[in-house]
């Protein structure tokens, strides 16, 4: 199939680019997967994704490059009902994949200004699904910190400690979380763990 059928398949959550040569990236080959979050494999998806506006949601697709977790296209519907692809960075509102990653990435491609609850719905729903929950838990740590949901990012983070930390920074995060919230001895035993991890200051 195309890209220019996304809408067509309800069911799949994510797509898999088997031919990207044609300039035009409607005119693409995918082929649906049976993935409940963008996975870790090399390649191009499109994933199912929500245009994001302060009172609703629009359905779309996103165009994300793996590993690096690089979004950069969106297939929606025009106001003729006409299937469209966009540069991501030309939407007036947030696009965010409606699915959680696998895959390690800028935790902002969750984080929906407009409204951040929607992304912080979709990544809880996704980490009991994720192989990698160490990376779905450290994506909504970081939403919860954005938003001073001190005692929600502690929480995530400590589910990315329990399933192996991307890296130290994310005993800093939790020592500056604890300090956020004056438990100076958390703080404290967060700031050794990120030097005794080789975190420097």
């Amino acid at each position: 199939m195309k890209v220019r059928d996304l809408f067509s398949n309800a069911d799949t959550k994510v797509f898999v680019v088997l031919d990207s040569e044609k300039e035009d990236e409607l005119e693409w080959i995918i082929e649906p997967t049976t993935y409940e979050l963008l996975p870790e494999e090399e390649n191009i998806y499109f994933v199912k994704a929500k245009q994001v506006f302060s009172n609703r949601t629009a359905d779309c697709f996103i165009g994300i490059m793996t590993p690096e977790r690089l979004a950069e296209t969106v297939i929606k519907k025009d106001i003729d009902g006409k299937v469209v692809a966009e540069s991501i960075d030309e939407q007036e509102n947030s696009v965010i994949p409606a699915v959680a990653s696998d895959c390690f990435g800028v935790y902002t491609l969750f984080y929906a200004k407009e409204n951040p609850q929607i992304g912080v719905d979709i990544l809880k729903e996704g980490l009991d699904k994720a192989t990698n929950r160490n990376v779905v838990a450290e994506d909504l740590g970081y939403i919860l910190r954005d938003e001073n949901r001190e005692e929600e990012a502690i929480e995530a983070f400590k589910k990315s400690e329990e399933f192996g930390p991307s890296s130290e920074y994310v005993y800093l995060e939790l020592s500056r979380l604890y300090k956020r919230i004056g438990q100076r001895g958390k703080q404290v035993e967060y700031e050794l763990k990120f030097k005794d991890s080789g975190g420097i200051y």
